[in-house]
Formats: structure tokens, sequence, C-alpha cells
């Protein structure tokens, strides 16, 4: 196996306000509707076990990473939830790759608009930005690369670059 095939990064997702904001939501919803389940009526249970699954879902979310890994010629994006459960968010051949941009964000404005962010959400770090043909349509990625991966897309797939 090639040296220069195989590349793993990962980051931990930072919050932002958005994504505690929703958390928080989700909370007072089911605090909310568990009282009205018990004082008022007892409909209110199944929006208070819809809560619950929705607080547990918030709480996975508190703590992410998202793991990025470059194999012969294929990349793939993980979101890894509590350190423990990891699942496959995004997954694609470097062969249907329109185009490429590394640095921050705001500054891959040629390949459209980002309609998948796999980063870190902290200001001012070095961003992936892809363009990419799937089944599904086009989609444009932005995740954090590592060194290795940027050195494999410098040497390899410089051509693509936008």
């Amino acid at each position: 196996m090639n040296e220069n095939s195989y590349s793993e990064y990962a980051v931990v997702v930072r919050q932002t306000k958005e994504m505690r904001a929703k958390q928080i939501a989700v909370i007072g919803v089911t605090a909310v509707s568990l009282v009205m389940a018990l004082m008022v009526y007892w409909v209110f249970l199944a929006v208070t076990l819809a809560g619950a699954v929705g607080c547990y879902f918030a709480w996975l979310c508190s703590d992410m990473e998202y793991e990025t890994i470059f194999l012969d010629g294929t990349l793939e994006i993980a979101a890894v939830y509590q350190k423990s459960r990891r699942k496959k968010k995004f997954q694609c051949d470097m062969k249907n790759v329109a185009g490429y941009h590394v640095g921050k964000k705001e500054d891959a404005v040629r390949l459209g608009r980002i309609t998948r962010d796999y980063s870190s959400h902290v200001e001012g770090s070095i961003c992936c930005v892809m363009k990419v043909n799937t089944e599904k349509g086009n989609h444009v990625i932005c995740f954090e690369p590592g060194e290795e991966l940027v050195d494999i897309l410098e040497k390899r797939y410089r051509t693509l670059k936008a």
C-alpha cells in the first residue's frame, strides 16, 4: 500500500448558539409537557415521551466529533457521538469531485453554497470545501482536513483545485 493513500483526522464539534438553543428548547418542552401530563391531562404523556427521545438525541449531540478518513481515493466522513457511537455521514470517490478549496470557508464561494458542514464551527479554522457530484445531486461539503490529507490533495488532485 502506498504511504500516501491513507489519512485519518478527527475534530471535536464546538457547540454553536443555535445547537444549544435547540437543546434547551427540547428540554423545556419536555418539562412543561410532563407537568401538564401530571396535573391536567394524560394526553400530554405522549408529548413527554417524544420529548424524552428528543432529550436523548440532544444529549448525544452535546459531545460529538467528525472523523475524516481518506483511503485509496475514497473520502468518508463519520460522526462519533459520546466517543462511542459512530455513524457514517458522507462518502464519496475522488473521481466524483468537481473541485476543492483548502482555506477558510468564506473563501470558497466559487464552489457554491455549502450544503453539508462537517467542520468544528471554530472561527478561523482551515477547512476543505469540495463540490461533489453524487447520485442524489451535487453537494458542496465542508470539513477540516488533517495535514496528511492536504498533502495528498496537493500532490494527487491539484488539477481539481478551485
